[in-house]
């Protein structure tokens, strides 16, 4: 079996190093593409609050009623 020197385990090391940063890379990219997800779902509720904000009800509820009233 061949020895291992000094050299071997700073090798070592370094990909255990490179490999855990790439994870933590990967781990944020993930949380990011969490994050726009979760913007542009609240973004289009409040543009559907938007529209609906000058009229006597909100489009929820004229829906509620146009079931009741079916």
């Amino acid at each position: 079996m061949a020895e291992l020197h000094e050299e071997h385990f700073e090798v070592i090391d370094r990909n255990k190093d490179i490999n855990m940063q790439r994870n933590k890379i990967k781990y944020l990219e993930d949380r990011i593409a969490t994050l726009e997800r979760t913007l542009e779902s609240h973004a289009k509720i409040l543009a559907r609050f938007q529209m609906t904000e000058d009229k006597e009800q909100p489009l929820i509820l004229t829906k509620e009623m146009e079931i009741n009233n079916a």
